[in-house]
């Protein structure tokens, strides 16, 4: 006997909800810095207090919220020596990955970064904000897929990317910012295009200490 169709597992409550709530953190629903609570977190998904406890506990080690004894639960908003620390294991991480996915698959890295910058373009010319910072988000996870090493990709979701793209949508209006970040997407795309290791790895850098720049400054003044 065969069968053609495999019957799908049921999502688990709790995948729900670590979902919608990282979504609501990255997707600025919940604002940085923001209290919030277990029991308005629970009303408004419409489920217990438990995977709202067991999601806090998730998010905490990905840096997106802050768990503070007698006090509460809060949305991360880093200082400036916690995102000066962000920055340091990205730009650790990113070289890492831009090596090994160079050496391990040339030809696919070099096609989905060209084709990602080709959808930044035309969401930058239409002003799609939100849709220009998915893809940017897009586009650093690239080198990751494609390392062919799972402890660095898994590294960094579970450390970095989810921080820095709450951190990108905070600026999706930001017009002078994502035209200055395009000019050096475009390196980025003529770095991997000239198979010019070196060179990617410096703009790489360049990119993450500018970005850490823009933020820290925005997150003085806010």
């Amino acid at each position: 006997m065969s069968f053609s169709r495999k019957i799908e597992r049921p999502r688990q409550i709790n995948e729900v909800v670590l979902e919608r709530l990282r979504d609501d953190i990255v997707n600025g629903v919940l604002q940085l810095g923001e209290k919030i609570s277990e029991q308005q977190l629970a009303e408004t998904y419409e489920v217990t207090k438990a995977p709202i406890r067991a999601a806090y506990g998730r998010l905490q080690s990905e840096g997106l919220v802050e768990i503070r004894p007698q006090s509460g639960t809060y949305v991360f908003r880093p200082t400036h020596e916690a995102l000066r620390s962000l920055c340091e294991l990205r730009i650790a991480l990113e070289l890492e990955a831009a090596r090994l996915s160079m050496q391990r698959a040339p030809l696919r890295l070099r096609q989905l970064v060209t084709e990602n910058y080709a959808q930044m373009l035309v969401a930058l010319s239409r002003e799609e904000h939100n849709t220009y910072q998915q893809l940017d988000t897009a586009l650093h996870l690239i080198f990751f897929e494609l390392a062919d090493s799972p402890f660095l990709h898994d590294t960094y979701r579970a450390r970095v990317s989810s921080a820095f793209a709450a951190l990108r949508n905070r600026f999706a209006q930001a017009r002078p910012h994502n035209e200055f970040s395009i000019r050096e997407h475009q390196e980025i795309r003529d770095r991997v295009a000239a198979a010019d290791l070196p060179g990617l790895q410096a703009i790489l850098r360049r990119h993450v200490e500018h970005t850490e720049a823009y933020y820290d400054a925005f997150l003085a003044g806010v």
